[in-house]
């Protein structure tokens, strides 16, 4: 069985939950699934702003979106995405058109941005 933290490191600082996918990542809905029950065992019931990194992740596929979408939204407060300024017309937009994430989501290019967005929600 697949493990969370194969593919992502998990903390909790200043009460937002910071995520950042490893490098090369190819996310797949095994994996998805993977990662989101890895952040939710952390979390222990509790809810939190959710910030993260995905400027290493490979790819991931159109039903490990889908997955992130609904569940990987459970017990998360808003979503902040960071990524390359090259992606951000891509992989993050059709997540958020097609997939319709069920928390406030958006996407920044730096981390500093993305963390004030989420204060609003701690």
């Amino acid at each position: 069985m697949f493990k969370g933290e194969d593919y992502a490191h998990f903390w909790i600082e200043e009460g937002i939950l910071n995520f950042i996918y490893k490098p090369n990542i190819i996310l797949d809905l095994n994996e998805a699934k993977a990662v989101v029950k890895a952040r939710l065992r952390l979390q222990q019931g509790k809810t939190y702003p959710i910030l993260c990194d995905i400027r290493q992740l490979k790819f991931s596929s159109k039903a490990a979106r889908e997955y992130m979408a609904v569940t990987g939204c459970l017990k998360a407060l808003a979503i902040a995405f960071v990524m390359e300024e090259a992606y951000s017309g891509t992989m993050v937009a059709a997540f958020m058109k097609i997939s319709k994430p069920t928390v406030p989501t958006r996407a920044f290019t730096t981390t500093a941005e993305a963390l004030s967005f989420l204060k609003r929600f701690k």
